[in-house]
């Protein structure tokens, strides 16, 4: 084939691909616009939430041996009850979170999005938040542009396909962006802005910058929202990334504990110092309808845990499940579910997230790579830049079609003039 061949078919086959991506932007540009916006405002999140909680710090007791003691779950949650006795709306506790931070007060949720925090050491209610209210709506949008609730599901299939297209927008974005001539030199002038004269090659210059600089972090981000959105493609995903994908990180396997007294799994008992009585009962207290015996055993477990929640209520047999977490919020692998039962405080079975089902095991870390928080602290930052730089290559991207638009309208008008102007000027 002839160098003329090659640069022909070369040509036809990047008209075909410009075509192909300035259509298939066209017809996405709104959705992703949508989902890259509410992303970056969804990836402040935890930042908003550990801000909002730190407000509520509390002041351990000085003591000093033993540490100051926790008081007894249920005297919280009865606090809690109370307190909210005069709400317009009910407050059932269906969770209640401590931190192994001494200053990090104890949280009673009702749902979701519904917090008390409340002094573990006084009993006192310090303070509620309700940040995630508003990331709530916002989360709607995102994943299915908040429609109605017999909608849900056509919002999520359209959002899937808008992140389908966008991966689509990804592929043959470099295809666009490779310099045609000028070798090393032009290749590397692709990574940096460049002031350029005129709003159309201004756009173009930072389409591409962005476009390089963020292809691989979008592709995570877009395939893995993708899975969240598919669960019948997700289905065939999960097997076979199962054995790629890392699943240790927290001690033990899934077992079944002994209950014999005399164990490594009986809890440690601490006898009541004087003037209990007089005291709000405390997590420690021998009879232990307070769920004490539960938080006890939850403690003691695993060393180095850093967030434990009691689920709430007591399930029918008796026991409590206790989520148990060793990392932050984004790193699933330290997680696992510990059942006591609510009377003795004696468990009798650990499931660490190895045990879990391949395909719920695999959906946590999708859904945690998904928004970054996989990656920590940085990689939300990360997710949230890369996300904002997504709206940024949407816009450019729609700001240069319509001045294509307006331009091939133009040349359309002055090639085929209005017969009754024409007649007019004549």
């Amino acid at each position: 084939m002839t160098s003329t061949g090659r640069v022909r078919r070369s040509r036809i086959l990047r008209d075909f691909v410009f075509v192909l991506h300035l259509t298939v932007g066209a017809a996405a540009g709104v959705p992703v616009l949508v989902m890259a916006a509410t992303g970056a405002i969804l990836s402040t999140e935890g930042m908003v939430t550990a801000i909002a909680e730190r407000r509520h710090q509390v002041a351990p007791p000085i003591t000093s041996d033993p540490p100051a003691r926790k008081i007894a779950p249920a005297f919280l949650l009865n606090v809690v009850r109370e307190w909210s006795a005069e709400l317009e709306s009910p407050f059932v506790a269906t969770d209640l979170r401590y931190r192994s931070d001494p200053q990090a007060p104890a949280r009673v949720s009702s749902g979701r999005y519904r917090h008390v925090f409340v002094d573990p050491y006084r009993g006192e209610v310090v303070g509620t938040a309700n940040p995630t209210a508003f990331y709530e709506e916002v989360r709607e949008w995102h994943r299915w542009f908040n429609v109605p609730g017999r909608m849900v599901r056509d919002g999520r299939a359209v959002s899937g396909a808008a992140n389908i297209l966008f991966f689509l927008l990804l592929v043959t974005g470099p295809i666009l962006w490779w310099p045609k001539q000028g070798g090393r030199r032009a290749f590397l002038a692709g990574f940096l802005f460049r002031s350029c004269e005129g709003r159309a090659a201004r756009d173009n210059n930072r389409h591409r910058v962005v476009g390089v600089w963020s292809i691989l972090p979008l592709s995570v981000i877009v395939l893995t929202g993708s899975l969240v959105s598919y669960p019948e493609l997700a289905d065939r995903v999960y097997p076979a990334a199962g054995q790629a994908l890392p699943t240790g990180g927290w001690p033990g396997t899934a077992l079944e504990v002994s209950a014999e007294p005399g164990t490594a799994s009986e809890p440690a008992r601490v006898e009541s110092p004087e003037g209990a009585s007089e005291a709000p009962p405390s997590a420690s207290d021998e009879d232990d309808p307070d769920l004490g015996a539960v938080l006890r055993s939850a403690e003691e477990w695993v060393d180095g845990w850093q967030t434990l929640t009691l689920a709430l209520p007591v399930r029918r047999d008796g026991t409590v499940e206790a989520l148990i977490a060793g990392g932050g919020r984004g790193r699933p692998q330290m997680t696992g579910v510990l059942v006591v039962d609510a009377a003795s405080g004696v468990p009798p079975a650990w499931t660490p997230f190895s045990a879990a089902a391949p395909a719920r095991r695999d959906r946590e870390i999708f859904q945690h790579a998904h928004t970054g928080e996989y990656f920590g602290a940085a990689g939300q930052l990360a997710a949230g830049i890369f996300s904002l730089g997504a709206c940024f290559m949407v816009w450019t991207g729609l700001s240069m079609a319509f001045r294509r638009l307006r331009r091939w309208r133009g040349r359309v008008t002055a090639a085929n003039p209005d017969p009754a102007s024409a007649r007019i000027q004549s």
